[in-house]
């Protein structure tokens, strides 16, 4: 069950089967609310089995901007096994999703024994830190179109016939990802399609060409 979560990579089949028996497979639907921002932590690691979520930060009004994706081996909930403060945003099921859930005792008696975790678990907890910094400087220096365009620039990738591609988005989740409003987001969308920069099948978009510096 461990072997497709790369913070468990370094461990021996042994050591995860070890790990396996005192964790919790919970099967959550689409919709589902796994972890609430501001609520106490519960002192449980999650691991991503199967299934896709999203992480996001509201303000007071409810406003959402979409920190990350999760998807199988992706893990969360590492902070608060740590620190124990309130969580920091809200995990949200995407999609129907399995998810294992890691009792604190047992990851920590996992990182004593086994050092090369918490290098991987460094690993996770920095590559995030750069993401959200990425964010918040986005979000502070570029317009709503330049987020925009940033944000499938770095979502499309190159598929086998040549075109770049981003995966599955609906135009609430890029309004959520960039911090506008869907109509906003919409209106943009639109007037690329209408000058070619893009294609869009089954809520997928295809870059066509380098999309222009300015709106």
């Amino acid at each position: 069950m461990l072997e497709n979560v790369p913070l468990f990579a370094p461990l021996s089949p042994q050591d995860r089967t070890k790990l396996e028996v005192g964790m919790v497979t919970l099967n959550f639907a689409k919709g589902s609310v796994l972890v609430s921002q501001g609520e106490t932590p519960n002192n449980l690691l999650y691991l991503t089995l199967s299934g896709k979520l999203k992480v996001v930060m509201a303000n007071e009004e409810g406003r959402e901007i979409l920190l990350a994706v999760l998807q199988e081996g992706d893990s969360f909930g590492e902070l608060s096994l740590f620190d124990e403060e309130p969580r920091s945003a809200t995990v949200i099921a995407v999609e129907d999703c399995k998810v294992a859930l890691l009792p604190r005792a047992y990851f920590f008696d996992c990182l004593r024994n086994n050092p090369d975790i918490a290098i991987e678990l460094l690993k996770t907890v920095i590559k995030r830190m750069r993401n959200t910094t990425e964010q918040v400087s986005s979000l502070a220096l570029l317009d709503v179109y330049g987020r925009l365009a940033k944000t499938l620039s770095d979502m499309a990738e190159i598929q086998p016939d040549g075109s770049m591609m981003t995966g599955h988005l609906t135009h609430q989740e890029l309004s959520t990802r960039v911090g506008a409003s869907r109509e906003m987001v919409t209106r943009i969308l639109n007037d690329l399609k209408r000058g070619g920069y893009i294609a869009v099948t089954k809520h997928r978009i295809e870059l066509k060409k380098t999309l222009p510096m300015r709106w």
